[in-house]
């Protein structure tokens, strides 16, 4: 039989599976939420299917996973699969690097779940019902997200606080998203147009905007854990720490609920005022005049807009800047907006090549920018599943 493997990514708002072979993806299922909905898209066999489902299924995705690809025998049952890579998003040194998921793994997870429980308690979850799930000894590895930005240099990893309590404790700048940063790097060494320059915006409902010197991170916008940097759809991103043991004291929020305000009612959802964290349902409101939508999209881009002036500094210039993820493949609105006003670093998008593009690697510079503009797609699941092949085996 020839060996499979299952490839997990579960987000905070999406879940996603896929089937590898020897070849490539097998089959993919994307589960998220649209409109209120819960809804199933599958890819395979170059064919793409969406459903809506039910609650329980979303809840219970695994097992909605395995019997929804056998039947369309896809698979055989849980049986056809060799490994599992799972996407681990874990403040601390030992997960800046990939590694089999074992009793040592999941001791240093309990560990990293006090210093960013909201993100880790999925992930935990996910683990453990994978090993439920498969009721057999299966090598299992977690694919670390922060191991791309493991060759930042100290200067950028640093916090200003007693440096024996960052010793002691791990308080530094490790970034995420460093999985998907992996696969446009390779992708562009692979068609031969990786710039030694490069600055990556990974904008989805998290976002990152990644300084790369020749295919190496040397500075990113996230940090300690996946809540600093940019305005993100639920997340506060920066913020003055001052103005953060302020609002625990006004709101009266401590430990977790803290942590539940800055995570999931702060960012694009916080600024308009609750109407939503989607990019798209704020572009709607805006059209509509709803002034909230439009300050927090306009909040939005001036942050990004800011980081990718710092990353030009980092880098010392720029020959590539390249939009990855939900938000900055599928909407050529956020891309045209971010772009204006960039033009003073050389960066001037061509409206004609960038309008009405939407999920689709492209070009989108004017021929007069001094940097080039690209839409490279990010495939984090495929980079999950080289990184689990290279450790299994």
């Amino acid at each position: 039989m020839e060996k499979k493997y299952l490839i997990v990514n579960t987000g905070s708002a999406s879940k996603k599976y896929a089937i590898y072979d020897k070849n490539g993806e097998v089959a993919y299922v994307h589960l998220e939420t649209e409109e209120g909905k819960y809804v199933s898209t599958l890819n395979f066999s170059g064919k793409s299917e969406m459903v809506e489902i039910l609650a329980e299924n979303f809840d219970k995705s695994l097992d909605y996973f395995f019997e929804l690809l056998k039947s369309k025998n896809i698979i055989s049952g849980k049986d056809d699969i060799f490994g599992v890579g799972i996407r681990v998003v874990a403040p601390g040194i030992y997960f800046q690097s990939h590694r089999i998921v074992n009793g040592e793994y999941i001791k240093n997870l309990k560990i990293a779940k006090k210093k960013a429980p909201l993100h880790l308690e999925m992930i935990f979850e996910e683990i453990l019902k994978l090993k439920t799930f498969f009721n057999r000894k299966i090598k299992i590895v977690g694919v670390s997200d922060s191991e791309f930005h493991s060759t930042m240099p100290e200067k950028a990893k640093n916090y200003a606080i007693d440096a024996s309590d960052a010793i002691k404790n791990e308080i530094y700048r490790y970034g995420y998203h460093g999985i998907s940063a992996r696969s446009i790097v390779n992708k562009l060494v692979k068609s031969g147009t990786l710039p030694s320059k490069l600055v990556v915006c990974h904008i989805g409902g998290g976002v990152s905007v990644m300084a790369i010197r020749d295919g190496k991170s040397i500075e990113t916008s996230m940090g300690f854990t996946p809540l600093e940097g940019m305005v993100m759809a639920n997340r506060v991103g920066d913020i003055d720490s001052g103005a953060v043991v302020y609002l625990s004291e006004v709101l009266k929020l401590k430990g977790l609920r803290l942590r539940e305000y800055l995570n999931k009612k702060c960012g694009l959802l916080g600024l308009s005022g609750g109407l939503s964290g989607d990019v798209r349902d704020l572009l709607k409101a805006e059209e509509g005049g709803n002034q909230k939508a439009k300050n927090a999209l306009d909040t939005y881009v001036y942050k990004i807009q800011k980081q990718i002036g710092a990353s030009f500094v980092a880098l010392g210039g720029l020959d590539m800047l390249v939009f990855s993820a939900t938000v900055g493949e599928r909407s050529f609105k956020m891309r045209k907006r971010i772009c204006t006003g960039l033009e003073s670093l050389g960066i001037v998008i061509d409206q004609n090549l960038n309008d009405g593009k939407e999920g689709i690697d492209c070009v989108l510079n004017s021929s007069d920018s001094k940097v080039k503009i690209q839409v490279v797609k990010t495939d984090e699941m495929g980079q999950i599943a080289i990184e689990t092949k290279k450790i299994i085996f």
